[in-house]
């Protein structure tokens, strides 16, 4: 009996062997090469977070490793995963959201003043970290740490890594109103909330936790302010005071500084304005376009503040309100604009040199804009959403400034596309703060988004 049954399990494995043969093949060629550029697309995630934590002491802060590698998780879970060796992605991401849970609790207990429970649960986060690089490299990915030597930096265009990703959204939904950085955190000040009545909170973004704060309020309520950072402070200049129900019922010079957490009042404008624009090139802030509000009048005035007094330079060729502004080192840009309404919206794209006190028209923008955010990533002038006559726009263009032959691109659109909203740019990262996802004051949002670029 027990030969026969030997060969009788000799028989059974065979047959099973030769089935699993014949029913398969083996991935095939197209699906290694999804999977391959797959994890070339998380390969250059990993190196985000691995660039991003290479000075932070998981000992001292573990809160900020748990958000990155939960960001991490949300970068992936974004994409489309390839069918091949799905189930290994999924146990993964598992990993890495074990591994953020740990992290975070040492947080706490850290918070708690509980050094015991944020030393065991710190060992449990490293534990479960190697864990995760194991998984990692199963499913073919390189060893985690060694994430930036495996992505090409050598790009001289930079392109989007994964389109528009969420942020932590802002504590207060606003609009109208600009983005400034300010010691690696982005800030926004004032604005109209979503009942549309004019506020004085102002809110900072730090990216390296994904977290949000309040900062100071400002003496009193304003909107369409223009907000800048000038050695090392705060600048909120101009905009609008509302009385009742009438909005633009005051247009306002004023200055104010940030100062020691405390706002303080700078020399004011020579003229009056909102919805302007401002930025800070060769150690100047240059203010530019906008309006008064009643009576209605465009502003053509362009005021240089330099760091005592405010003088008048040369005007800006085609004046307009809500019109986009930012900066590099030597210019500054001004894109769109309108008079009054978005039915007036314009195409102009004008350079200002503050040295030559001298404009520039430079290529127009394939659509007319207003009500959008501008900022520079990597040499180009990036301009975000906008407002139509009955909707807004969530289109994103891009002109490359270093081209003698540039024409404006089209990269990833934002989603829910708005107007009003606060741009800035943070190393090679773009921001979208805020705004409102329907044209006129209503429908302020907080939501956040960030445009990496590899």
């Amino acid at each position: 009996m027990k030969p026969s049954r030997a060969l009788l399990a000799a028989l059974v494995v065979l047959s099973v062997w030769i089935a699993g043969c014949s029913g398969s093949s083996g991935p095939t060629a197209k699906q290694l090469a999804i999977k391959d550029a797959f994890i070339r697309q998380l390969t250059g995630f990993c190196a985000e977070v691995d660039l991003k934590l290479a000075n932070i002491d998981p000992k001292v802060q573990p809160g900020i490793f748990a958000d990155q590698l939960a960001l991490f998780v949300v970068q992936a879970r974004r994409q489309e995963a390839p069918e091949l060796d799905r189930d290994k992605f999924k146990i993964m991401l598992s990993k890495f959201e074990a591994t953020a849970g740990q992290f975070r609790a040492a947080q706490t207990a850290l918070a708690a003043d509980d050094q015991s429970k944020a030393d065991a649960a710190l060992a449990n986060a490293l534990q479960e970290k190697e864990a995760t690089n194991a998984a990692a490299q199963e499913y073919g990915m390189p060893p985690l740490d060694t994430c930036p030597d495996h992505v090409s930096g050598t790009s001289p265009a930079p392109a989007p890594a994964a389109g528009w990703l969420p942020r932590h959204e802002a504590p207060l939904a606003v609009q109208q109103v600009n983005a400034t950085v300010l010691d690696g955190r982005m800030w926004v000040a004032g604005g109209l909330t979503a009942s549309g009545e004019p506020t004085a909170v102002t809110q900072f973004y730090d990216p390296t936790i994904n977290s949000w704060e309040r900062g100071p309020a400002l003496p009193e309520p304003v909107h369409h302010a223009m907000l800048v950072t000038y050695r090392n402070q705060l600048a909120v200049i101009g905009g609008f005071h509302a009385r009742g129900n009438d909005l633009l019922a005051d247009t306002s010079a004023r200055m104010l500084l940030l100062n020691n957490d405390k706002w303080v009042d700078g020399p004011p404008l020579l003229h009056a304005r909102g919805a302007g624009g401002a930025a800070v090139v060769d150690d100047k802030i240059v203010v530019v376009g906008g309006r008064v509000g009643n009576p209605e009048q465009l502003v053509t005035q362009t005021e240089i503040f330099d760091g005592t007094s405010w003088h008048d330079a040369a005007k800006i060729p085609v004046p307009g309100d809500h019109l986009a502004v930012t900066a590099d080192s030597s210019y500054l840009y001004a894109v769109g604009g309108r008079k009054f309404t978005a039915g007036s919206n314009v195409d102009a794209v004008q350079r200002y040199d503050p040295k030559a006190d001298r404009w520039t028209i430079l290529t127009p923008t394939p659509q007319t804009v207003s009500g959008a955010g501008a900022a520079i990533v990597d040499g180009r002038l990036i301009v975000v959403g906008g407002e139509k006559p009955t909707s807004v726009s969530s289109t994103v263009q891009a002109y490359d400034l270093s081209a003698p032959n540039a024409t404006w691109t089209t990269l990833s659109s934002l989603d829910p596309g708005r107007h009003g909203l606060a741009v800035a740019a943070i190393g090679k990262t773009l921001y979208a703060v805020g705004g409102s996802t329907k044209a006129g004051h209503t429908a302020s949002t907080n939501l956040v988004a960030a445009l990496p670029f590899s």
